[in-house]
This record gives structure tokens, sequence and C-alpha cells, in this order.
């Protein structure tokens, strides 16, 4: 909610620092986002005076004009080349100097057009980023026009009234009261000590009409519209808006259009009441009836779009057709027109429900639905209304008739609230006085009776209990003043990671120290994803959870794999022509329990990829990401990682794939991924993938460490080069060689693979070196003789393996 001071200054007496008030409004509960200034990226553009103009002699449209800037510092005799269509001797006009800055990054220089020098630019209002509404001239085609009166050399800031400073603040959905300029000024009145002036419009009431006697209004849905109030306007002129209100709508966020629109529009933004201009003469018997929609009725919205309503949306019509859908659009069968002669004002408040559910379904938010939406004061209704027809009588722009319609079917119940200072005291934690809390609750609008009683007002929906009441004595008190103190209770304890987020910690760090850089992705993907990674249609990750409100199909079902997130990252890079690139994310994937009661299972999984400049032919990404998972299982503690092979899943390359267990139970999987999901994600055909379940790991880690003496003796070594068929696996060499072993077999490591036409087809060599190590003495070759030779025993027996000759 954009807020200029200007106005805010309406409505309390604002004496500080822009700057200062926007981290007051922080401090008690106004979060302000930005603090913007207007006109800030214009620099050294002033008003100057055409006074001469020549035909360019290289050009057809082209002119050279000389300038008089009104002085001698910036120039009496500027030259300038124009190529403006309506550029005349004696315009008055913005001229942009050599070093100016306009929006958009540009700057002016010298130079030459089609030889001639240029000194300059001779602007228009677009190029200086402001609407052309208010101002006299700027709505010609070519340069700005500016009245003849106009002074030279002034700077066009001045001009344009520019400088002005806004607030932009973020509001959060429970104080509907606060996205208006007058909720934020008695927050602002609040925050400074300051009174607050409400907005109290007084009408003259001119016209000769009496709205009593030409239209009326039916409510025919009173449970949707609570409140509908109008007044007619007679004699209206429809033109362009005043300078100050235009420039106010523009600090605003809303761009001018003609005055009856930029009224509601301001009433809007000032009250924070949406209301509605309907052509008189275009309204079937000067009948309002607020009904709920027809099946497959039409209606042409102000937009142009022509929308198929239902009976769930309600709409404003009259005798013939619907006119309006309510809380969200007018149709163009009542708009107001340049030759429109009265017009009837609409101030309503609707069921905030029913307008957010219309507008989602016509895919149709507009600044009135988004009020709507957090659910409106409907005692507001006939202020908003009144000053709507004040700012019409100021704005010359129609007489308001006698008389006001005001159908109020359902009034709002204000929730009770006990007033117990001792209670917020304790709530809080402070030592407010009575008399304090008194006066902020009714600076906010509440009534305390003499039972201790608070009534809220009808413009804080939020208000509703004890705590809500608190929270407001807080944020006035000054959350700076409030004394920071632990908790009380003899089982207080500093708060503080459990085991399974401190080991989550340490993987991701274990990641980033093996060159991984985390991502973050979302946790919805489109149900076609999975084809993208060849998952079989059998399989329980095609069970996924649908979104029952997604933005899109792309989002519309929470995943139940990480790859396709993952792998969309290894694409956008390769695609960036990045060489290589090591990414990880630990997140979760969603399953559904067979019972659809229950909610699903939130399985964390450590999941990335890593490819690098050498490609498919490269094994160096694969043992790296092996690396890094057995540095995370040392680092946790687990000593029963084995890695297995795996050619059964068709994300990955056939034979190129492992399993990853701890304590006997498969925990995850890397590899390189399949040829065709590398072309599905624009991967390298050489990117190697991972995914890991976090809880298994978890659970099989022993966080304990137990104090292990160095050895006394030397170790002794052998190592064997094993000839066996290239189909066996060296994990399973490994593993039959540390269980054949004995007790004094400390380790077994593989170091080398050879193939060669000289072992014979189909065949390999596979180095392991064996380490034994006794506690007591230093072992002889006797010792481990007989080791020795039942691991050649059970490697023949189970592998075929022979020692290499």
């Amino acid at each position: 909610m954009k807020a200029p001071i200007n106005w805010l200054k309406d409505f309390t007496d604002i004496d500080v620092e822009p700057k200062v008030l926007a981290d007051k409004m922080t401090i008690s509960g106004s979060k302000v986002e930005e603090v913007i200034v207007s006109g800030e990226d214009i620099q050294g553009v002033y008003t100057g005076k055409i006074i001469a103009c020549e035909d360019h002699p290289d050009s057809d449209h082209l002119h050279i004009v000389t300038v008089d800037l009104g002085n001698d510092e910036l120039g009496r005799s500027l030259q300038i080349v124009c190529g403006a269509p309506n550029v005349y001797v004696g315009m008055i006009c913005p001229v942009a100097t050599v070093g100016a800055h306009l929006p958009g990054d540009i700057v002016i220089k010298k130079g030459k057009l089609r030889g001639v020098e240029s000194n300059g630019m001779c602007c228009s209002i677009d190029e200086l980023g402001v609407p052309a509404e208010g101002h006299e001239g700027a709505d010609e085609y070519g340069l700005w026009n500016m009245p003849k009166d106009t002074p030279l050399g002034v700077d066009i800031k001045k001009v344009l009234g520019l400088g002005n400073v806004t607030i932009d603040f973020e509001i959060t959905s429970n104080r509907p009261d606060c996205f208006s300029i007058e909720g934020l000024g008695r927050e602002a009145a609040i925050t400074l000590g300051k009174a607050f002036r409400p907005c109290q419009p007084k009408l003259k009431i001119e016209g000769n009409l009496d709205i009593n006697d030409i239209a009326k209004v039916d409510i025919l849905a009173p449970d949707l519209c609570y409140r509908y109030c109008s007044r007619i306007i007679e004699d209206v002129k429809i033109g362009p808006s005043p300078a100050w209100m235009a420039e106010r709508l523009t600090d605003a966020g809303m761009r001018p259009i003609n005055n009856i629109v930029d009224i509601t529009n301001y009433v809007c933004l000032e009250l924070g009441q949406p209301m509605h201009a309907f052509d008189l003469d275009y309204l079937s018997g000067k009948h309002i009836i607020v009904r709920k929609a027809e099946e497959g009725e039409i209606i042409k919205t102000l937009d142009g779009v022509e929308r198929k309503l239902d009976p769930s949306m309600l709409v404003i019509a009259d005798e013939t057709k619907a006119c309006a859908i309510a809380g969200v659009m007018g149709g163009e069968n009542s708009e107001v027109i340049p030759e429109t002669k009265a017009i009837l004002f609409e101030s309503a408040v609707f069921n905030e429900v029913s307008v957010r559910k219309t507008a989602l379904k016509n895919t149709l938010r507009t600044e009135a639905s988004s009020r709507y939406e957090k659910g409106l004061d409907p005692e507001n209704a006939i202020r908003a209304l009144d000053r709507a027809c004040e700012l019409v009588e100021l704005l010359g722009a129609g007489k308001v008739s006698k008389g006001v319609i005001d159908n109020y079917p359902t009034k709002r119940e204000v929730k009770k609230i006990k007033f117990r200072p001792e209670r917020i005291n304790s709530f809080i934690g402070i030592k407010a006085e009575e008399s304090f809390m008194r006066d902020i609750l009714g600076q906010l609008g509440c009534t305390i009776s003499d039972d201790n009683i608070i009534t809220p007002p009808t413009y804080r929906p939020d208000l509703i209990s004890e705590a809500d009441i608190s929270e407001e004595i807080a944020r006035f008190y000054d959350y700076n003043n409030i004394e920071p103190t632990l908790l009380s209770g003899k089982d207080t304890t500093l708060g503080g990671r459990t085991y399974a987020q401190q080991a989550t910690e340490d993987i991701k760090n274990i990641m980033v120290n093996c060159g991984f850089y985390e991502a973050i992705t979302f946790s919805f993907e489109s149900p076609s994803d999975l084809d993208l990674i060849r998952t079989p249609d059998n399989s329980i990750l095609r069970n996924q959870i649908k979104i029952s409100n997604p933005l899109g199909d792309d989002s519309s079902v929470m995943r139940t794999s990480m790859l396709p997130s993952i792998l969309r990252i290894a694409g956008r890079n390769n695609n960036r022509s990045v060489p290589e690139a090591s990414v990880f994310e630990v997140a979760y994937i969603y399953l559904p329990d067979e019972d659809p009661s229950k909610l699903p299972e939130e399985r964390q999984i450590l999941s990335g990829f890593r490819y690098n400049a050498a490609g498919i032919d490269s094994k160096e990404a694969f043992f790296e990401v092996k690396g890094s998972i057995e540095e995370i299982c040392a680092h946790l503690g687990i000593k029963s990682l084995v890695f297995e092979a795996c050619s059964d899943d068709p994300s990955y390359h056939p034979g190129r794939c492992a399993l990853v267990s701890v304590a006997g139970k498969v925990c995850g999987k890397f590899g390189v991924i399949h040829p065709q999901v590398a072309d599905n994600f624009d991967c390298p055909k050489g990117t190697v993938a991972f995914e890991i379940e976090v809880a298994k790991l978890i659970a099989a880690s022993k966080p304990a460490r137990t104090y292990k003496q160095l050895p006394k003796f030397p170790g002794i070594t052998r190592d064997l080069a094993l000839v066996v068929d290239k189909s066996v696996p060296v994990g399973d060499i490994l593993r039959t060689a540390k269980s054949a072993g004995g007790n004094l077999l400390e380790s077994v490591e593989f170091f080398d693979v050879f193939e060669g036409a000289q072992l014979g087809e189909n065949k390999k060599s596979v180095a392991i070196s064996l380490l034994y190590r006794s506690p007591e003495k230093t072992l002889s070759d006797d010792d481990i003789k007989d080791s020795v030779s039942k691991i050649l025993s059970r490697l023949e027996s189970n592998f075929g393996a022979v020692l290499r000759q």
C-alpha cells in the first residue's frame, strides 16, 4: 500500500523526516517496504522556449531549433535537433540539457544528428515518465506544449510537483483498515503522538432531482451483500482531473483517467472503500438489483472480455441485464462515457469469500476485489459515498442530487472483549499504566464501558480476544521498551537443534566442502515430469498428491521424486554454457498413505548432480559423487556403507548406477543419468545424479566416538592381482576377502583394474591390497599364509578368481 506523505498529512501532523517516520511506523506494526521519492530519476531538465525553428537540410522530419532556457547559466540560445511534429516558434516545453538524466537510465549527451550538432533534447511528458492527465498541453502528440505563462529555466520537477515522498507499506491481510490512507494516517497519528483528523465530508446538495423519486435498490442476496448505498450526480461534466488529484493518484500507484473515475479511485485509496459509477441512462428502469447470477449468464466487463457467470457469483443488475460483477469489475453496458449526463454512485459491502471466489473463477483480480477480500467495514460505506460526492462538487464535475439510498440488511456483529490491565501487563511482560492503555485503545477507536468491556470499532475485525488487545498495547508501548527476559518456569531451557537437525546441517556442510552448491526448489511439479525421467506407469511414484488450487498444470502435484527438480537445474546451467557444475539440495518428497484420510509421508532426501567438461567419456564425476557419499558416512560414523550395482532403474544409465546401503538397508542410489533423460532436461550426457534418504543415514550413524590406541606393531601387506570375469563387481570381491580373512586382516582396499587381450576374452585383472596387523606382535609371512590361502580359495569358489601370472 503506497501512501504519499503529503496525503497522510491530511489526517495528522507529520513533523519528522520520512526515514524517521518509516522506522517508527515499522516499530509500531506497519512494516515499511520502501521510501520512494518521485522524480528521483529526473535531473537536468528545465523549461525552455523555442525562439527559432528551421527544417533540417538532410531530413524530411527533423528540425533545428534554438532554445532559450531563461538565464545565461543554462543558456539563451541552445541548438537542439528535434523530431517532434508539433514544434513551433514560441512553444514552451521541457528541455533536457547535456548530462541530464531521464527515466530508464537515459543520459543526454552532446552529439550530432545527420551532421548537425545537438546540445540536448526537447521532451514529451511521456519521456519524463509522468502521466499526461492533469497537465495542460501534455496530451498532444509530440512535445509537451506547456502553458504560455510558464516561467523559463524552472526545474521541471517543480513544475510537475515531483519530489514528493511516498512510503510503501506491507500490510497484512487481517488489517483491512490499513489498506487506506486514512487508516495509515490513524496509525501515524498514534505512533507520533499527534491528533488524528478523520475524513468528515460535507455536501452542498445543489441538484434538482431526488434519488428516491428516480431510482431504487433491491438486495435479493442479503447473505452476500451486507450494505448498498447510492447517490445520483446530475449535470455531469467528464474531463481531466486537477493536477493535485492526478499527482496523488500517481504517487499512490494509480494512473489518472478522468475526473469521475479518478474520484472513485481516490476514495478507494483514501478511505479503503471501492466504488463504482453507473451511467444512469443505461440502467434499465433506474433499478439496481443485487442478485446471484443466472447459470450461463454473460457479461462483458470493462476490460472488453465476455465472461460466463454461474449462480455462485453475485452481480449488480438492472431489470434486464447484469451490469457489474459485484466487488470485482463493472460492465461495459453501463460504463461512464464522455457523453454521460447523470451517474449513479455505488458504495457497497459484499461478502469477502464470495468476492474472492468470483475473482478466482474469472481470473480477474482487481484493486476493488483485493480490498473486498479482506472484509470491509459496512459502517464506512455511506461516508465514502459522501466523500465521493464532496469531491464531485469540489472538482465541478456535477451536482449532487437530493436524498440517498441506504439498503443495509446485514449488520456486522462486533466481538466484546474484557479489559483487564493486569492481565495485559502479565501477558506482554510490561508495567504499563491503565491510563496509557485506555488512551491507546481510545485512539484506535475502541470504547470501554463502565464494567470494563471493550467494544472494538467495526473497521477492526481483527480484534477478537485479549491477546489482540495486548498486541495493540505492546506495539504502541514500543517493542524496544520491553525488557528481554528468559521464559519463567523450572523446565526452561535454551533452544537448540535436535541430533537429526544437526546431522542434516552437517551433511549440507560436507557437501559444500566437497565443492557442491546448495539449491532450493519448489515442492510441487507437473505430473508429466515423471515421464521425463522415464518412470514406469506402475511405479509408486505415479501416485502423486494433487493440489486443489494450483497456479497451473506445471505446479499441480506434490513431487514424489527429487530428480526432475535437480536435473532442471543441471539443464539450465548447461544451457548457459556452465562447463562444470555440482549442485545439491536437502528437501522433501511426498508419498501418499494408503489411507486417504491420513497425511502423506514426508521423506527427506539428499539429492544433487555433478557434471564436468569431460562429459560422457569421463568417470571422474561418478567417483567424485561416490567420494562425497563416503565422506558423509565417515563423518556420521557409518562403517556399514556398501555400494552395489543397479541396472533396473530406467532413470539411470544401465550398468553405470549403484545402490547405496547402510546397516544392511538400501538408502539411495547414484549414477550416470540415462541418455534419454539427459536429452529431456538438456543435461550433459555424463551427468551423475544421486538420491539418498537422510533419515536412513541418520539412523545408521554413530555419533559417539571411542578412542582407539595407535597400533604398537607394524602391519604387513599383501597385494593380490586377481583375474575374474568382467561382470564380477569389485565390491563383491572386497567384501568376500574381508569376510574370509580372519581377525588379523585389518583392511582390504582396491587399487587397480586392468583389461587386455592377454587376460583372455571377457576378463579383467583386479588388484587388491590386504593389510594384516596384530596387537600383540609383529607378524611374519607364516602368520598370514593360511589367511591369504583362505581368501584365494573363497574368491575362486565364489567368482572363479585366479592369481594373475
